[in-house]
Protein backbone atom coordinates (compact mmCIF):
# COMPACT_ATOMS: atom_id res chain seq x y z
CA UNK A 1 0.00 0.00 0.00
CA UNK A 2 1.49 3.72 -1.08
CA UNK A 3 1.95 5.91 1.86
CA UNK A 4 -0.99 8.10 0.62
CA UNK A 5 -2.89 4.94 0.87
CA UNK A 6 -2.10 4.13 4.39
CA UNK A 7 -2.57 8.25 5.56
CA UNK A 8 -5.82 8.46 4.29
CA UNK A 9 -6.77 5.31 6.09
CA UNK A 10 -5.17 6.71 9.22
CA UNK A 11 -6.98 10.02 8.61
CA UNK A 12 -10.40 8.44 8.43
CA UNK A 13 -9.92 6.21 11.53
CA UNK A 14 -9.33 9.58 13.66
CA UNK A 15 -12.43 11.57 11.75
CA UNK A 16 -14.50 7.98 13.00
CA UNK A 17 -12.97 8.19 16.41
CA UNK A 18 -13.56 11.89 16.99
CA UNK A 19 -16.96 11.37 15.82
CA UNK A 20 -17.78 8.48 17.94
CA UNK A 21 -16.18 10.41 21.01
CA UNK A 22 -18.63 13.66 20.30
CA UNK A 23 -21.35 11.06 20.30
CA UNK A 24 -20.91 10.10 23.32
CA UNK A 25 -20.46 13.40 24.86
CA UNK A 26 -23.36 14.64 23.28
CA UNK A 27 -24.88 11.71 25.39
CA UNK A 28 -23.80 12.72 28.65
CA UNK A 29 -24.73 16.88 28.13
CA UNK A 30 -27.60 15.32 27.43
CA UNK A 31 -28.29 12.97 30.08
CA UNK A 32 -27.08 16.10 32.80
CA UNK A 33 -29.76 18.39 30.50
CA UNK A 34 -32.85 16.04 30.76
CA UNK A 35 -32.64 13.39 33.51
CA UNK A 36 -36.11 12.67 34.16
CA UNK A 37 -36.97 12.16 30.57
CA UNK A 38 -33.55 9.75 30.26
CA UNK A 39 -34.86 8.01 32.94
CA UNK A 40 -38.50 7.82 31.70
CA UNK A 41 -37.32 6.54 28.32
CA UNK A 42 -35.13 3.77 30.23
CA UNK A 43 -37.81 2.65 31.70
CA UNK A 44 -39.12 1.61 28.28
CA UNK A 45 -36.11 0.55 26.63
CA UNK A 46 -35.39 -1.73 30.14
CA UNK A 47 -38.90 -3.49 29.56
CA UNK A 48 -38.67 -6.62 28.06
CA UNK A 49 -42.24 -8.37 26.62
CA UNK A 50 -43.61 -5.28 25.30
CA UNK A 51 -43.20 -5.33 21.42
CA UNK A 52 -44.77 -1.78 20.50
CA UNK A 53 -41.41 0.10 21.63
CA UNK A 54 -39.22 -1.79 18.44
CA UNK A 55 -42.33 -1.41 16.57
CA UNK A 56 -42.41 2.32 17.21
CA UNK A 57 -38.70 2.70 16.65
CA UNK A 58 -38.67 0.82 13.50
CA UNK A 59 -41.49 2.67 11.92
CA UNK A 60 -39.50 6.26 13.59
CA UNK A 61 -35.98 4.88 12.17
CA UNK A 62 -37.24 4.12 8.67
CA UNK A 63 -40.86 6.76 8.15
CA UNK A 64 -39.16 10.23 9.25
CA UNK A 65 -35.65 9.89 6.93
CA UNK A 66 -38.19 9.05 3.94
CA UNK A 67 -40.62 11.49 4.68
CA UNK A 68 -37.92 14.50 5.08
CA UNK A 69 -36.43 13.08 1.93
CA UNK A 70 -39.81 12.99 0.23
CA UNK A 71 -40.47 16.60 1.30
CA UNK A 72 -36.82 17.83 0.11
CA UNK A 73 -37.02 16.61 -3.00
CA UNK A 74 -40.32 18.40 -3.87
CA UNK A 75 -38.56 21.88 -3.43
CA UNK A 76 -40.94 23.58 -2.36
CA UNK A 77 -41.05 21.68 1.22
CA UNK A 78 -37.25 21.82 1.53
CA UNK A 79 -37.24 23.29 5.20
CA UNK A 80 -39.74 21.60 6.65
CA UNK A 81 -37.68 18.25 5.38
CA UNK A 82 -34.99 19.56 6.82
CA UNK A 83 -36.07 20.64 10.04
CA UNK A 84 -37.81 16.85 9.94
CA UNK A 85 -33.99 15.74 9.65
CA UNK A 86 -32.76 17.86 12.14
CA UNK A 87 -35.93 16.27 14.52
CA UNK A 88 -34.54 13.02 13.26
CA UNK A 89 -31.23 13.57 14.60
CA UNK A 90 -32.11 14.65 17.59
CA UNK A 91 -34.29 11.65 17.86
CA UNK A 92 -31.32 9.73 17.43
CA UNK A 93 -29.22 11.26 20.09
CA UNK A 94 -31.69 11.02 22.59
CA UNK A 95 -31.62 7.55 21.58
CA UNK A 96 -28.18 6.80 22.28
CA UNK A 97 -28.51 8.25 25.20
CA UNK A 98 -30.83 5.98 26.62
CA UNK A 99 -29.20 3.18 25.22
CA UNK A 100 -25.83 4.03 26.91
CA UNK A 101 -27.53 4.73 30.47
CA UNK A 102 -28.95 1.28 30.29
CA UNK A 103 -25.77 -0.61 29.26
CA UNK A 104 -24.17 1.38 31.87
CA UNK A 105 -26.74 0.93 34.69
CA UNK A 106 -26.86 -3.19 33.30
CA UNK A 107 -22.83 -3.77 33.79
CA UNK A 108 -21.79 -0.63 36.78
CA UNK A 109 -23.42 -1.40 40.19
CA UNK A 110 -22.13 1.69 42.53
CA UNK A 111 -20.93 5.24 40.84
CA UNK A 112 -20.96 7.47 43.49
CA UNK A 113 -21.89 11.23 42.83
CA UNK A 114 -23.08 12.03 39.18
CA UNK A 115 -24.14 8.68 38.92
CA UNK A 116 -26.13 9.17 35.89
CA UNK A 117 -23.74 10.94 33.84
CA UNK A 118 -21.19 8.05 34.62
CA UNK A 119 -23.26 5.48 33.95
CA UNK A 120 -23.86 7.27 30.32
CA UNK A 121 -20.17 7.95 29.71
CA UNK A 122 -18.91 4.37 30.64
CA UNK A 123 -21.95 2.88 28.52
CA UNK A 124 -21.46 4.54 25.51
CA UNK A 125 -17.32 3.98 25.43
CA UNK A 126 -18.11 0.14 25.90
CA UNK A 127 -20.94 0.40 23.66
CA UNK A 128 -18.97 1.97 20.94
CA UNK A 129 -15.96 -0.10 21.66
CA UNK A 130 -18.53 -3.06 21.03
CA UNK A 131 -20.22 -1.86 17.37
CA UNK A 132 -16.07 -2.18 16.32
CA UNK A 133 -16.78 -5.51 15.79
CA UNK A 134 -17.42 -5.73 12.36
CA UNK A 135 -20.67 -7.33 11.67
CA UNK A 136 -22.05 -8.17 15.29
CA UNK A 137 -21.31 -5.58 16.13
CA UNK A 138 -23.66 -3.08 13.36
CA UNK A 139 -26.43 -4.92 13.89
CA UNK A 140 -26.49 -5.25 17.56
CA UNK A 141 -26.38 -1.33 17.22
CA UNK A 142 -29.02 -1.18 15.00
CA UNK A 143 -31.40 -3.37 16.94
CA UNK A 144 -30.47 -1.46 20.00
CA UNK A 145 -30.83 1.93 18.48
CA UNK A 146 -34.14 0.91 16.91
CA UNK A 147 -35.45 0.12 20.24
CA UNK A 148 -33.80 2.87 21.74
CA UNK A 149 -35.94 5.17 19.33
CA UNK A 150 -39.11 3.40 20.14
CA UNK A 151 -38.33 3.93 23.88
CA UNK A 152 -37.71 7.78 23.41
CA UNK A 153 -41.14 7.77 21.27
CA UNK A 154 -42.73 6.82 23.99
CA UNK A 155 -41.72 8.98 26.71
CA UNK A 156 -42.36 12.07 23.98
CA UNK A 157 -45.94 10.60 23.58
CA UNK A 158 -46.28 10.08 27.32
CA UNK A 159 -47.68 6.49 27.38
CA UNK A 160 -46.91 4.70 30.40
CA UNK A 161 -44.61 1.53 31.15
CA UNK A 162 -47.65 -0.78 32.26
CA UNK A 163 -49.88 -2.50 29.37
Amino acid sequence: MEPTGILTVILWLCLFFVFKTGFIGMAVLIQHAMPEFIERAGEHYQKKPRRLVPLLGFINGVAIPFIAILLISTEVLALPGLLLLVFYLWLALLSYTVMYRAIGSNLFDDFGPNREVKMTLYGGMIAEAAFFTPVLGQVCSLVLFVRGLGAVTMSIFGWRRGG
